[in-house]
């Protein structure tokens, strides 16, 4: 990667070293986590803790440190220490000497003393990132503030579904347990670093003004210069912030507008939300963007980018399609039917064993008719917009949820109870999680099976 009109020489540099800061992070990450002892007491535990510590203080200094900004880091680095460092003995400090009991509860206590402290630390990370790239404009600060405070969110959420499988599981040997350890620490270090390089490159985006809702033709062209680079981070984002809100889509399907989220859980998925919404548009836009200037037609290809795995086969066409006759846009009309029927075979053969089971026969023949239909519409409508994702998952969630309807009338029937039951079954947190994920991913189809 060389440098360039669109990302400032600092942002340049930080980006272009990620990759050592990859390394270093899977390697502290994983030791930090795996060699991790029973007794929390311990020399090593507390050796553990502080390259925990040092590696979270590194990740939101790594702009300051590559660049050398040495001054700007003093300022920033107490922050940060007293942030991962002393967090919790401030806490336990303030709870010790406070009268909760009659002023405030310790849990509460605790909680504001973080999010106080949090957010002192992003106001002068704030400051200082605006002052070094020289962002200016209406509202500049707070879209600083906004995108700093993202990124503590961003980095604080994790991958609990995977970690418990992980921890969970039993394995026949000590290597197998070891390569499958390593393998879940390599995946959070990426997703980190993904984000980091995501929040970069859109620092950079607001530097020059740009709209980081729909991106300009030449912050478009500029990333499919580089489009190995940009898919890792793009896709990475996606892909990280995808699974997060399934699983809360999940553990959240019965909470009537999230009253078991806290503050930091509002935070963290709202932050998530925003990664998912423009790591979705950015890449079903940026795959237009190539589709047009290499005069190719990605359909299918191009929409399977955000399915893990299926994506290495995806990205590899796209980035060598010059040599893919597949890609290749002479016949569209032809050539875009074909893709749809493919398209549609493999959502049968995914929903094949629930068509072919007798109790779950009704709901895969369901499912497969609405989302072959989905993929049908999307390749043809005019414009996209969130009115297609909010009917599409408000069918999909009352499918769902259907089972429940069937026991409505097995007790005495009391409307005010039916009525709070529909609309916590069906409108509940989980299809709002479920409206963005359809938005997201059907966007990326909308951009690339739409010839328009």
């Amino acid at each position: 990667m060389e440098n360039n009109d669109i990302l400032s020489p600092r942002i340049f540099k930080s980006i272009q070293k990620l990759w050592i800061f990859l390394i270093i992070y899977i390697g502290i990450d994983f030791v930090s986590n795996y060699f991790y002892p029973e007794v929390k007491t311990s020399f090593l535990a507390k050796f553990l803790d502080f390259l925990s510590s040092a590696l979270a203080c590194l990740f939101f200094s790594w702009y300051f440190v590559v660049n050398k900004r040495w001054k700007l880091l003093l300022i920033v680095l107490p922050l940060l220490i007293l942030s991962f460092f002393f967090l919790k003995d401030i806490k336990q400090t303030l709870d010790y000497y406070i009268p909760f009991e009659t002023i405030i509860d310790s849990k509460t206590l605790k909680n504001y003393t973080s999010l106080l402290l949090t957010l002192a630390t992003v106001f002068v990370l704030s400051k200082n990132y605006l002052r070094e790239e020289n962002i200016t404009g209406k509202w500049s600060f707070v879209k600083v503030f906004l995108l700093v405070l993202g990124l503590f969110s961003l980095y604080n959420s994790d991958l609990d579904f995977i970690e418990q499988i992980v921890s969970s599981a039993t394995f026949n040997s000590k290597t197998t347990e070891f390569f499958i350890t390593l393998l879940f620490y390599i995946l959070t270090s990426v997703r980190s670093i993904a984000f980091l390089g995501a929040f970069l490159f859109l620092m950079s985006c607001l530097s020059n003004r740009e709209n980081i809702y729909t991106f300009s033709n030449k912050i478009l062209q500029f990333a499919n210069r580089y489009f190995g680079v940009t898919v890792l981070i793009a896709v990475s984002c996606i892909i990280f912030s995808l699974g997060y809100l399934i699983e809360s889509a999940v553990s959240l399907e019965l909470d009537f507008f999230g009253k078991k989220l806290t503050v930091f859980g509002w935070l963290n998925s709202i932050s998530v939300i925003a990664i998912f919404i423009i790591s979705t548009r950015f890449a079903g836009q940026l795959l237009k963007e190539r589709s047009v200037l290499k005069q190719k037609y990605y359909g299918i290809v191009g929409s399977t980018v955000w399915m893990p795995v299926v994506n290495i086969v995806s990205l590899l066409m796209i980035k060598f399609d010059d040599k893919i006759k597949f890609l290749s846009a002479g016949n569209i009309n032809k050539l875009k039917k074909i893709h749809l029927i493919i398209a549609s075979m493999l959502i049968l053969f995914y929903y094949k064993n629930d068509i072919l089971d007798n109790d779950k026969r009704v709901e895969g023949l369901l499912l497969s008719f609405i989302y072959i239909a989905s993929v049908w519409i999307v390749a043809y409508i005019k414009k996209y917009n969130w009115i297609f994702a909010v009917i599409l998952a408000a069918i999909v969630t009352m499918i769902k949820v259907f089972p429940f309807y069937g026991g409505l009338y097995a007790t005495e029937f009391i409307f005010k109870d039916y009525v709070l039951d529909f609309v916590k079954h069906t409108f509940s947190i989980a299809m709002i999680m479920l409206t963005i994920v359809f938005y997201g991913i059907y966007y990326i189809a909308y951009q690339t099976l739409n010839k328009k």
